[in-house]
Formats: structure tokens, sequence, C-alpha cells
């Protein structure tokens, strides 16, 4: 008799689970217009700017320095190098405000003006620019765009005052 349940139980699991992998299949298939989006990489490098910002000495520095305009950015935040207020990162000129964490540190913006655009934490203690040109190459008689800025006074961990973030 025990036998009989044994097998009665083994072919309602068997039927249990092809019924929740046929539903997966059912559901969980995306579109082959989704697949297609999913899956459709940049024609050429020009379309996605990658660009690396980490903190150095107080500064924000973005390697590359010199974006081009109109063309989406995708800014990885290095965050071994960002602590305290410094992961509150702004880019008013681009309407970007974002506080960065180890599973969320990536920015993306579209730059849609030229010139010499700045980045600050949410307390302006630590500061940095980069450029955005209508090509992507430098402008002749442009200060370059990842030279540090000068710390203002009470800059973080000043005992002026500061963010208090103890960098």
């Amino acid at each position: 008799m025990n036998g009989k349940y044994f097998i009665i139980g083994g072919a309602v699991l068997i039927i249990a689970l092809i019924a929740v992998l046929s539903l997966s299949n059912v559901f969980g298939q995306a579109s082959p217009a989704a697949k297609a989006l999913a899956t459709k990489a940049p024609t050429d490098s020009s379309e996605v700017q990658d660009v690396q910002l980490k903190v150095v000495g107080g500064n924000y520095i973005l390697s590359p320095s010199i974006l081009k305009k109109g063309v989406k950015v995708h800014m990885i935040v290095d965050m071994s190098t960002v602590v305290g207020c410094s992961r509150d990162i702004v880019i008013s000129s681009f309407g970007v405000r974002k506080a960065v964490s180890p599973g969320d540190n990536i920015i993306e913006f579209t730059p849609d003006k030229t010139g010499t655009i700045n980045i600050a934490c949410s307390m302006n203690m630590y500061r940095g620019t980069f450029q955005v040109t209508d090509d992507g190459n430098p402008q002749v008689g442009v200060q370059a765009a990842s030279a540090p800025v000068a710390p203002s006074a009470g800059s973080c961990g000043a005992s002026g005052g500061g963010c208090g973030c103890g960098a």
C-alpha cells in the first residue's frame, strides 16, 4: 500500500514540475521586440560615453574629462575613493543629483550644453569640473577640465565646520 502512495505522489510531483516549467516559459519569455531591444549593442562607441569618477585629494576627477554634447554619459563612480558627503553627487547644469552606494554607483545623463561644467557634493565640499564640447575634443585656450579645485574654508573634516564625513 505504501508503494502505491509513493507512485501517486511521484506522479503528482512530476506533473506539478511540468506545469511550473511550462508556465515559466509562457509568462517569463520576453517578446521578440523586447529581446531585440535588450540585446541591441551600440553600433559605435559615440552613442554612450563611459566615464570614471573618483575623488583624489578632495576633488572629483573624471576620466575622460572632455565629453561630447548630446551623447549619453554612463558615469561609474569608484566607490573606494568616495566617502561621506562626496557620495551625494550634484551636476546642477544637467539636473543630476544622486547619492551613490556600492550597489548603485552609476550616474547617467546626457549633456545638452557645452562649456566647463561644475560637479560637487551636496554640501559643496568636494568639487571638480569637466568639459563638454560639440565634438568631444578639447577646445583651444580652455583650462584643463579636471584641474583640482581649491577647497573652500571649512572643507570636509576641517575645524571650521564641514560635512563631518571624516575624510
